[in-house]
């Protein structure tokens, strides 16, 4: 009855990160996570931290500033709860709010879990040794009991700051569900914009520098100037970006050529893409992207930033070349069908398994760790 009874107390997390709407691969990977805890029988906490972190829910703890996450994390730790959260290279608020929680798992002695949720190279990390940048990320990550990362590149950048190796396993954020949807309508404007057009090719955009939007404003002109039935799809702005959104298409007069929409549901991002002629990919900061693998998965070929570490499949165009990319743009209008066949079978293991099975075995390990000091 003991070892049940501490076995349940074990058993208890406060999962950090993004819950949707809107929707990213943050979201996903966390609803995900949180089903496979709760049918292990966990009792399993999120703590909201995306644009509609301020919404009161029961689906969640709400953050409404900056104090009320702070007290919001001791409190729950206090009563036990190991902490999970996401941070990555491009926020500093991010890091913060990783720093808090990482320090308060370790006051109170609970098992701390940090993923780090971007690529090899991001604006902050990696960064030149002896630099204050790096010895912060050092400090980050010498707190947690476990860091989970997406590829095997990642995990060289992060040994990089002289963490040991047994505490980094990289799970990517992909499972089978992720690609699971039936083919429905879409929404009637949308219907009419893919009606209206040859072709549309399919990009996941928002407001933040490495989506590099001028850089594909200037693809969409060019490819315009010679394909005027081709079209552009954009998803992804948050709901308060879209009066921007539209305001920039409009300044860079691309609102015929550009139909946006803000975060759509998943199983409608997954339509709209199976319908589009290619993904279209500029970020050269993700890590293994989710999307990307769907496309692929999908036989949807993908044109993507050459960051050195796309799946094999990809048609990889230069960071800031757009002749590059509008060379594999031009070819695929021609002859898509090449692009398909040469997509080869993407396999998608059960990730969010793997995750769970470790989150599991590292509160057990550091529960007793924790009970065998006392």
């Amino acid at each position: 009855m003991r070892n049940m009874g501490n076995e349940a107390k074990v058993k208890r997390i406060l999962e950090i990160g993004n819950w949707a709407p809107p929707v990213c691969s943050w979201s996903m990977s966390l609803v995900g996570l949180r089903k496979e805890l709760d049918a292990r029988g966990w009792d399993c906490r999120v703590m909201n931290l995306n644009e509609n972190r301020r919404v009161r829910s029961t689906q969640y703890i709400d953050v409404q500033n900056g104090w009320d996450y702070v007290r919001k994390v001791l409190r729950t730790v206090r009563e036990g709860y190991a902490v999970h959260t996401r941070v990555n290279g491009e926020s500093a608020d991010l890091y913060v709010l990783a720093l808090v929680a990482m320090l308060a798992a370790r006051f109170w002695r609970r098992p701390a879990l940090l993923t780090y949720g971007g690529g090899h190279r991001q604006t902050y990390f990696p960064a030149p040794r002896l630099s204050l940048r790096h010895l912060a990320f050092s400090l980050l990550f010498r707190l947690p009991h476990r860091i989970y990362c997406n590829s095997e590149p990642v995990k060289r950048a992060l040994l990089g700051t002289g963490v040991s190796l047994e505490r980094v396993l990289p799970v990517p954020h992909t499972s089978p569900y992720y690609v699971e949807f039936s083919p429905l309508p879409l929404p009637d404007e949308v219907e009419e914009f893919f009606a209206g057009h040859d072709g549309v090719f399919f990009s996941y955009v928002c407001f933040r520098k490495e989506f590099v939007l001028e850089f594909l404003v200037e693809a969409v002109r060019r490819f315009r100037s010679h394909y005027p039935r081709i079209g552009f799809l954009w998803v992804g702005p948050w709901q308060c970006e879209m009066s921007r959104m539209r305001e920039f298409l409009n300044a860079r007069k691309i609102e015929d050529a550009v139909f946006a929409m803000g975060s759509v549901p998943h199983a409608m991002f997954l339509n709209m893409l199976s319908r589009s002629l290619a993904y279209i990919r500029t970020p050269m900061t993700d890590g293994v992207c989710s999307s990307v693998l769907e496309s692929l998965r999908l036989k949807v070929p993908v044109l993507a930033a050459n960051n050195g570490t796309r799946p094999k499949g990809t048609e990889l165009w230069e960071e800031g070349n757009p002749k590059s990319l509008l060379r594999l743009m031009n070819q695929v209008v021609q002859n898509r069908e090449e692009f398909v066949a040469r997509i080869p079978e993407v396999t998608m293991e059960d990730n969010t398994k793997k995750l769970a099975d470790d989150i599991e075995k590292t509160c057990l390990q550091s529960s007793r760790a924790s009970h065998s000091r006392n």
